[in-house]
């Protein structure tokens, strides 16, 4: 990792003459087999990412998310996919103007057939940051202000665990909580406060008009107070998408309980569908292995609660890398669907 580092250092400097900014790499790799019904499916995903930072010399330090590359273990292949794409390589009809007219006047064209293949880039140059001392603003067109879903029922660190479990009966949504937009973190008398607002919750675009009419906007805030032994999260979200508005309350705390730390939320959201969650979570550690148990439960009206219970169990073999087990179990899932799952992983950072 710092070999890596060091090169690119060394050859940022000779692209620019002097290297001014600093380059954060990140690699990793997942090894994990999930168990499901009458399935076992085995997969494998990984990820490298750069940051980048300067420091002005004001005051100011401006970092930017630069390339990242990922493959979900959850997911077939989003690295890339193949299509087969027919091109006119020569035409012998000059006279006519389409391939119709040629076949009737005995002209002929030749195609040649190429693949063409597109590379997903996630999150490339899609934010730029500004810190000072009074707190960092950032700005991009995938900010994600979703800060009422303050729930801790879920302990599961993989997306291959739950994959492929039955529908939620009743799930809290935030369909609206990611788009162009800013955000802002700063703190103080030992409170911290997060302030979001998307101009357009439509997806990320990077190009989009400001002026345009019917553009959907998301505000949220949200603020950590400490109080005594315990550190409480208060979360607000409101999404104003034209038929879907949805305004949400997130609370959660946590406290120390006997060798490790337990945690308790209340998520409440006014949404077409009125939606209630209460969660909680306990981790602990064993020796040097990790360990955590989480429960949930969601109510949303005219629908069946829906409880999910998780549990992981994390252990250190080597720098870098770890083995893990994951496992969850469901009740109030859609009819006739898969309810458990069991997950054995491996995880390397380089």
């Amino acid at each position: 990792m710092k070999k890596l580092i060091a090169i690119v250092s060394v050859l940022a400097a000779g692209f620019v003459g002097t290297a001014k900014a600093d380059i954060t790499m990140s690699a990793g790799s997942n090894l994990e087999m999930q168990s499901i019904g009458s399935q076992t499916n085995l997969s494998i995903g990984g990820s490298l990412g750069f940051a980048f930072s300067q420091d002005l010399g004001n005051g100011v330090t401006v970092t930017m998310s630069g390339l990242s590359f990922g493959n979900d273990v959850a997911a077939a292949d989003n690295i890339a996919t193949t299509s087969t794409t027919s091109v006119l390589a020569t035409s012998t009809y000059a006279a006519t103007t389409n391939q119709a007219n040629a076949a009737t006047t005995g002209l002929t064209q030749t195609s040649a057939t190429v693949a063409t293949g597109s590379a997903v880039d996630a999150d490339a140059f899609e934010q730029i940051s500004f810190a000072s001392a009074g707190g960092t603003l950032t700005y991009g067109s995938d900010i994600e202000i979703g800060y009422a879903d303050l729930g801790v029922g879920d302990v599961l660190s993989s997306d291959l665990t739950d994959t492929g479990l039955g529908a939620a009966t009743s799930a809290l949504s935030f369909s609206g909580k990611t788009g162009n937009g800013i955000q802002y973190a700063t703190s103080f008398g030992g409170n911290a406060l997060t302030i979001g607002y998307l101009m357009s919750n439509g997806g990320g675009a990077d190009l989009f008009d400001t002026s345009a009419s019917g553009l959907n906007n998301t505000m949220a805030i949200k603020t950590a107070i400490p109080l005594g032994p315990l550190s409480a999260t208060i979360g607000y979200y409101s999404d104003n998408t034209t038929n879907a508005t949805n305004t949400s309350v997130g609370v959660s705390t946590s406290m120390a309980a006997g060798n490790g730390t337990l945690s308790v939320a209340y998520v409440s959201q006014d949404a077409n569908t009125d939606v209630t969650q209460m969660s909680a979570k306990y981790a602990t550690t064993f020796g040097s292995a990790s360990v955590a148990i989480g429960y949930s439960s969601t109510d949303a009206n005219a629908a069946t609660n829906t409880n999910d219970l998780t549990a992981s169990i994390s252990q250190s073999v080597g720098t870098g890398a770890s083995v893990f087990a994951e496992v969850v179990s469901r009740t109030g899932a859609a009819a006739n669907t898969e309810t458990s799952a069991v997950l054995l992983g491996s995880s390397f950072a380089f």
